[in-house]
């Protein structure tokens, strides 16, 4: 009876029938759910970790073992820039790129004469030869050219030691108003000395002349009728290349 019943069981059974796919919308419970997709970022990184480790690939130094010295950007090779043309004070237009220096006015050339005359009275021939070009002279004008002129430094330094200049503190040598200044492109209006034509000046060279009003402190000459200053431009100022005065030292 037993074997007949499992036999009967084992013929009522039902057989196995091929799997249809579950509908749109319902998980199919025959596969088995897929990992995160976090789980899978963290076994990339694990992964490469594992990679960088002493049996791995490069190693990363730490920041105690990089260098102190500062770290300068990498070179860029870049063309040198060429040289801009020497300044001249005047060109011509075929003359294609050029360097003009801006001309100086007036101003600057009278302050010099100015400052000469106040070093002057100083009497501080440190200070004077401040004012003065490399080679600049002292030509006396009543000597009717003859002699070497002497060097305008050391003129003035016999000058200081034979006369006293100190007592032309507070008097009046010389009024703006009555300065005659030329430039290089004029014509020089009489009285002038030789050694003073248009052709020998620079072209922003300025000539100034002085008509000195205290030319003696009682009987003491200390300075000529007039001095006549000579500028020639030396970079952003003026200073003197030239001194004429009609005066003999005593």
């Amino acid at each position: 009876m037993s074997q007949r019943s499992s036999r009967s069981e084992r013929r009522h059974a039902p057989r196995g029938r091929r799997a249809h796919p579950p509908p749109a919308g319902v998980p199919d419970a025959s596969r088995s759910p897929s990992a995160p997709p976090s789980l899978l970022l963290a076994a990339l990184i694990g992964s490469s970790l594992l990679g960088c480790g002493p049996g791995g690939g490069a190693s990363f130094p730490a920041a105690s073992e990089l260098p102190e010295d500062r770290r300068r950007p990498d070179g860029v090779a870049i063309d040198p820039a060429s040289a801009p043309p020497r300044p001249v004070n005047q060109a011509d237009a075929r003359d294609g790129v050029v360097t003009l220096r801006t001309p100086l006015g007036i101003g600057p050339a009278l302050d010099v004469v100015a400052e000469f005359f106040q070093r002057v009275i100083a009497e501080d021939s440190e200070a004077l030869r401040e004012l003065l070009t490399r080679d600049a002279l002292a030509i006396q004008t009543g000597s009717g050219g003859q002699g070497q002129p002497p060097s305008a430094g050391l003129w003035w330094e016999q000058r200081f030691r034979r006369l006293d200049y100190g007592k032309l503190a507070g008097e009046p040598i010389y009024r703006e108003s009555e300065l005659q200044i030329f430039r290089a492109e004029d014509v020089l209006a009489a009285p002038q000395h030789p050694a003073i034509q248009p052709e020998t000046l620079d072209d922003q060279d300025v000539v100034i002349r002085v008509p000195i009003m205290t030319a003696r402190i009682a009987a003491d000459r200390l300075l000529g009728d007039e001095i006549v200053v000579w500028l020639r431009r030396d970079g952003p100022r003026f200073r003197i290349y030239r001194l004429l005065e009609d005066f003999q030292i005593q």
